[in-house]
């Protein structure tokens, strides 16, 4: 009887353990905050540089002032998680009253208290942004060598890494292309006329050449050909005589 009020309190004592590392486990989890929402996001503030007072808030997804020449829009928010910290990565499009349309990104945590804006590019397409081992991958199309802003062509792939509380880009690579093979031109009817005519002009200089040449081998293997003819001429005068 002993032996077995022993057994029971043991697993009595093994329930409560168990019981209690549960709810600690649950209650960390609890405790991890999640990251903002969007709503959040589209009505927050964001650090800048195109601003005397370095800052702009968004309200409901836009600020715009006609004054400053600044107009700021936010485009979308990518979730996952860096150093163990639920967080958003937002992509925000800025004109500042020319042609550019600057793409910028930013991390924000559960305090609302943005990293960056770490800047992509100037009129880029198709820009994608992903969170991987801590790093943020953005694909985009952007600008290849010798290309203008206004019509970039180039896949490229930036990461980012927050470093000592500092959005740092680390790298950016160029997609390889295959080139292109080279396209023939189309043979036009004025085409088709000048090569016909070219063709028949060296036909022609070829025909004089050969007869040149013909001309002096039978002068050089012949060279009394003059005194023949003239022979032939006497005999022909005095037959008709």
């Amino acid at each position: 009887m002993r032996h077995f009020n022993h057994l029971a309190l043991r697993g009595a004592v093994a329930a409560v353990l168990g019981a209690t590392i549960g709810l600690a486990t649950l209650a960390g989890a609890s405790a991890q905050t999640p990251a903002p929402t969007e709503q959040q996001l589209r009505n927050a503030t964001y650090p800048t540089t195109y601003r005397a007072s370095k800052s702009i808030t968004l309200v409901d997804g836009k600020f715009d002032s006609l004054a400053e020449h600044v107009n700021m829009t936010y485009v979308d928010a990518t979730y996952g998680t860096v150093n163990g910290t639920p967080v958003a990565v937002v992509h925000t499009a800025t004109n500042t009253g020319g042609s550019g349309v600057f793409s910028e990104i930013y991390i924000v945590d559960a305090s609302m208290k943005p990293f960056g804006p770490g800047f992509l590019g100037d009129r880029l397409k198709n820009v994608k942004v992903q969170i991987v081992d801590n790093k943020i991958h953005v694909d985009m199309i952007t600008q290849g060598p010798g290309e203008p802003f206004c019509c970039g062509t180039a896949l490229a792939r930036q990461t980012w890494e927050l470093q000592n509380g500092a959005l740092v880009r680390t790298s950016q690579v160029f997609a390889q292309t295959q080139p292109t093979a080279p396209v023939r031109p189309t043979a036009t009817g004025h085409g088709v006329e000048a090569a016909a005519t070219g063709l028949n002009t060296a036909v022609t200089l070829a025909l004089l050449s050969l007869t040149a040449v013909l001309v002096l081998a039978a002068r050089s293997v012949s060279p009394t050909w003059k005194p023949l003819l003239e022979s032939r001429g006497t005999l022909r005068d005095t037959g008709e005589r």
